[in-house]
């Protein structure tokens, strides 16, 4: 059963208990995408960061929200990039991560489906995500949230060294 939460919009007084989080799942996560910028991970810097995207020049092209417990700590993230105009309407790149400690527990498959629900209501037409061809589990949540392949060529990222082959996935709204 997945456990309750709440998504919220991300704020720049976050920046602290947004940067212990990203500290704290570091490991976990860069086993799987590319490392953050070191400024994530020291809470002054973050908030310089996190002004700049929620009120700087492209702000307008972005949404970031925090994934909270009920008790109002930070489990995840999921964030709505790239916002603009495509073919068929309003088009944006959704990202998402849910700490180690609240992995599989269907968190980040219900936090998806929430931001699906957000993107429409600010007018968003289709959603695109890429993802590493192996993260079977990143895979799942997606199809579990009607995206599908798009077919496109897979784009050539690095990990640690290593090539990481990204895929692409869609859907419509």
């Amino acid at each position: 059963m997945t456990p309750p939460f709440r998504l919220v919009p991300l704020e720049v007084g976050d920046a602290e208990a947004l940067s212990t989080f990203e500290l704290e799942g570091r490991d976990w996560f860069e086993r799987r995408v590319p490392p953050r910028p070191p400024g994530y991970f020291e809470p002054d810097a973050l908030r310089e960061i996190l002004r700049e995207m929620l009120e700087g020049p492209e702000a307008g092209r972005a949404r970031f929200f925090l994934v909270r417990a009920m008790d109002g700590s930070i489990i995840g993230r999921v964030n709505l990039t790239g916002i603009s105009e495509g073919p068929g309407g309003l088009v944006a790149e959704v990202g998402y991560r849910i700490g180690a400690a609240h992995a599989g527990q269907g968190l980040a498959r219900a936090a998806l489906g929430v931001a699906i629900h957000v993107a429409r209501e600010i007018g968003l037409d289709r959603l695109r995500a890429k993802v590493p061809e192996h993260h079977v589990a990143s895979i799942k949540v997606l199809e579990a949230n009607g995206f599908a392949p798009t077919g496109e060529a897979p784009v050539q990222a690095e990990l640690h060294g290593a090539p990481l082959t990204l895929v692409h996935y869609a859907r419509d709204l």
